[in-house]
């Protein structure tokens, strides 16, 4: 299954006061089972990067096919065409664009509008987005374990 991590959520999963949920879902990217991958590219992994956590994770997982990183240029094409649809309610085309791109269909998000977008058909089309959020719950819910379970989530 491929994954997306939102910016207002890296510290959650790659940051040194993590909650519940961020750390589940930590600890599952670092699974030897592999079920788990995250997907980053384009606008959104410029701004990640702005993390050495972040960063430091991100080279070994490269390495051992528990991240998958796309195109800067493929992402930032489909980011223009979201934005002119002009149907976004974020201002998180390139969030979409990146789903696009990589078939990903589960985004960890605490931004309800990001949230709303990435569930809406004519943005995110195919499998209907999920998301992983910790608005709500910081702890880690039987709605997290059960999103992080599904096979179904990734389009490569």
């Amino acid at each position: 299954m491929c994954a997306i991590i939102d910016a207002n959520v890296r510290d959650q999963v790659f940051g040194d006061s993590r909650p519940k949920a961020g750390e589940y879902l930590f600890d599952q990217l670092n699974s030897d089972k592999k079920n788990l991958k995250l997907v980053v590219g384009g606008k959104l992994l410029t701004e990640l990067s702005k993390s050495r956590a972040f960063n430091t994770w991100l080279q070994t997982a490269l390495l051992f096919g528990r991240a998958q990183s796309f195109s800067d240029q493929e992402v930032e094409v489909v980011t223009k065409e979201l934005q002119e649809l002009d149907a976004c309610r974020s201002n998180d085309a390139h969030v979409l664009a990146l789903a696009r791109v990589s078939g990903a269909r589960l985004l960890f998000t605490n931004d309800q509008d990001l949230m709303d977008d990435f569930r809406d058909p004519k943005l995110v089309e195919g499998i209907r987005g999920k998301v992983y959020t910790t608005r709500l719950h910081e702890h880690v819910t039987s709605s997290h374990r059960n999103l992080l379970r599904r096979p179904d989530l990734c389009g490569t």
